[in-house]
């Protein structure tokens, strides 16, 4: 058996989709929240918020739609590279588990930041 085929493709594939949908669902959650804040402590009109994030949301989300899969990819990816060479049982879970924790988090940053500035180049802020 392939472990690469069994393992690691599968991982990779739900990673990147869930993240990307994990990131629809955590936007749509951060707006709501937004207009509650907005509209019951605020007592701001709902409708003009709702305008308002429309207007200065749509650039930076629309640029935002490719960053988790990125982000996916380097989270499986990491963690299955560190995890398919973990030795030294329990201990080396631990291991395994915070390297992969640090260097995902490092790199996905770094990623972010470049995919960043790439669509900042191509698409100028209006």
């Amino acid at each position: 058996m392939d472990p690469i085929r069994k393992l690691v493709t599968p991982r990779l594939f739900a990673c990147i989709l869930m993240l990307f949908f994990l990131t629809i669902l955590a936007d749509a959650f951060g707006i709501m929240g937004g207009g509650f804040v907005t509209v019951f402590m605020n007592h701001q009109n709902g409708t003009q918020y709702l305008s308002w994030a429309w207007e200065h949301l749509r650039y930076p989300t629309s640029s935002r739609a490719g960053q988790p899969l990125f982000s996916g990819f380097i989270i499986a990816s990491i963690g299955c590279f560190y995890g398919m060479r973990t030795t030294g049982g329990t201990e080396g879970v631990g291991r395994s588990t915070i390297q992969a924790v640090v260097v995902a988090s490092v790199l996905i940053i770094f990623v972010d930041f470049l995919v960043t500035q790439v669509l900042l180049t191509l698409f100028p802020p209006l």
